[in-house]
Formats: structure tokens, sequence, C-alpha cells
């Protein structure tokens, strides 16, 4: 017995494809692959989850096990620490030009998306418009380590090196790996596993086996507030704006941009 909903997964099944048709059009590109993961905020249930664009295909699952890094997707991680070490929303930050010694040897100079330096913004600004320059400089001070830390608690498993690239989001992931990250953002500081499947039945009609809901606080709901609270102005105003095309105002939806080299 899962946890799909047949009428969720045929309406994403059918805009992947029509999605990834338009960009092809609009970019002259052929063969675009793309994944998408749906889960009821309330109780992590995945309601519906494509792996490609084919998707009776059976072989590899994008949703599952295709890893990219996650770019900008990793900042509310970042300010959410922030926050759990004294910041505010209001915290004045200085986007403003950085370069730091490369382990490898050399330097790493990160640069905002607009090629642009803001000077001195708020915390809440940063997050909102995407600061890469505000973002590095917040989690430097309060230490790649405990960002490391926090995006655990949030539900990663994986054991990530705490190189200062890892604040814009220089770590690859799965769908289905920030779903779940994003999930905790969206239960108000609970974790909550994500699960498909609830029971499981014998030939003979009797349970087997059943999965349960599991919940546990792992972040003062405070916090979480003020993070979605921002990732809210992030869809009405911030880098996230387009996505209030398709959704309505009244929905007061929270979310956030992620870009990789090349808009990929």
């Amino acid at each position: 017995m899962t946890t799909l909903d047949p009428l969720v997964q045929t309406q994403v099944e059918q805009e992947l494809a029509a999605t990834l048709k338009a960009l092809e059009k609009k970019s002259e590109s052929t063969e675009l692959e793309g994944a998408v993961v749906i889960s009821s905020r309330e109780n992590g249930e995945i309601l519906a989850l494509a792996g490609g664009r084919e998707t009776l295909h059976s072989g590899f699952n994008r949703a599952l096990d295709a890893k990219r890094p996650v770019g900008s997707l990793i900042k509310p991680a970042v300010f959410l620490t922030a926050l759990r070490n004294g910041y505010t929303l209001s915290t004045p930050l200085e986007d403003m030009p950085i370069s730091l010694p490369s382990p490898g040897g050399g330097s790493w100079t990160p640069d905002n998306f607009d090629h642009k330096h803001h000077g001195r913004v708020s915390m809440m600004e940063a997050l909102v418009f995407s600061y890469n320059l505000a973002t590095v400089k917040a989690g430097l001070d309060v230490g790649v380590e405990k960002v490391v830390q926090t995006i655990k608690m949030l539900g990663a498993e994986e054991d990530f090196t705490p190189y200062p690239s890892l604040l814009l989001g220089a770590v690859s992931m799965s769908p289905l790996e920030v779903a779940q990250i994003y999930q905790t953002f969206a239960g108000e500081g609970f974790y909550v596993p994500q699960r498909a499947i609830s029971t499981v039945m014998g030939s003979d009609n009797r349970m087997l086996k059943r999965y349960g809901l599991s919940m546990e606080q792992r972040f003062n709901p405070q916090h979480i507030f003020l993070i979605n609270t921002a990732l809210k102005r992030v869809v009405s105003e911030g880098t996230g704006a387009s996505l209030s095309h398709y959704l309505p105002s009244s929905l007061m939806a929270a979310g956030k941009t992620g870009t990789s080299d090349d808009l990929r």
C-alpha cells in the first residue's frame, strides 16, 4: 500500500514532459531530462514521484539517484545556523568581495549571480535575493562545521566536508534528498522521514509490515518561522518571483531557487 496519489502522479508526469519540451524549444537543446518529487507538508508522505520524462521506462530514476550540485538551495540551512547562533533577520551582512585559500592551492573567489556587490544588507535581504557574498560571510562567521551539522539535522544523511564552497551549495544531492531537507522547513522544525510505502500485505491479505508516522522536533519553531517568512518573500519579490505567475498570492507559498553553472 503506497502513499502515492494517482491524480497527482498523472499531473506530474504530464507537466514534466510538457515543461521539458518547452525548455528544449526555448533553448534549442535536445534530450533534456528532469525529475519531480511531491510530498505532503504535514506527514512527509510522497504523493508523486517522476524520475524522468519517460515514466514507464525502467532504469535510472533521477528523482532518487541523480545527484547534482544544489547551489543556492543550501542557503536556508546557512541562515538557519546563523539564527541558532545569535543572528536575526535584520543582522547586517557585508556583501563585498572575498577571497579564500583553496585546499588544492590557489584561491576561491566567489561572486554574486549578477556580478555586483550590494554593500551592507540585512540577513533577510541576503536570503530573499540570494546574495552569495553575504551568505559566505555569515557562514564563515558561524562556522562551516555548524552549517554541516544543521544540514544533517534537516535530514541529509551524507557526511559533507566543511569546505567554504559548501556555503554556496557545492555539494551534490538527489531531488529526494533535497525534498527531505525542505520537509523539515515545511514541518515547522519537525523532522518527518519521507515515505512512499505505508503497509506491506501478504497474499492472504495479512499485514506483514506497517511503516507508521514518526516525528522528531529538531529545531526551534521560532527560527524555522523566521526562515519561512524570508522564503515567502523569495516567492513574492525575490529570486523565485516567477512562481507567482502560477500560484495565487493567497497561498503564501515559500520557496528557494538553486542554480549551478550555466543555469543547470
